[in-house]
């Protein structure tokens, strides 16, 4: 505090205004985290025409369920095959025979990219820009004698 009383009034009401003008422009800048949605509505299936001596039909709801099952940082454009790989994988095992596997994607430098979240037993796909994001998450989680299951699926 004896410090700033020795910097002149003027000069210490810049510095707060500057340090203010700093904290609104990240604000704006910065866009809010997301998630991808764990799952999805049931989508409409059909088959047009079945083929001659078949009958089609579709499972019921509980077996249509379109669980969150992939996620992808795509270079852009949406729906081009311009996956990009992780940058780093961690797997923490927790001792019941379980573990938890985080892949992260650094976005520093990347324009034009875009998130996309699949889900089971659809080709529906949900693609959000990427700009303005610095990073992208996703972690697995299995239990003992299972298979790693996606957990979440997140930019910042």
């Amino acid at each position: 505090m004896v410090i700033l009383m020795r910097i002149p009034l003027q000069l210490r009401q810049v510095v707060a205004a500057a340090t203010l003008l700093f904290g609104m422009v990240a604000a704006i800048t910065a866009p809010e985290p997301f998630s991808c949605p764990m799952q999805i509505p049931l989508t409409q299936q059909s088959l047009a025409a079945a083929p001659s001596g078949w009958e089609a039909t579709t499972a019921g709801s509980e077996r249509t369920q379109h669980d969150l099952t992939n996620f992808a940082v795509n270079g852009g454009p949406v729906g081009s095959p311009n996956g990009e790989i992780y940058d780093k994988e961690e797997e923490r095992k927790d001792g019941k025979g379980g573990a938890t596997r985080t892949q992260r994607w650094n976005l520093q430098g990347m324009s034009g990219g875009f998130a996309v979240c699949s889900y089971f037993r659809t080709r529906v796909e949900l693609a959000r820009s990427l700009d303005g994001y610095s990073s992208c998450e996703v972690v697995y989680k299995r239990s003992r004698n299972s298979d790693f299951k996606m957990a979440s699926a997140t930019c910042r």
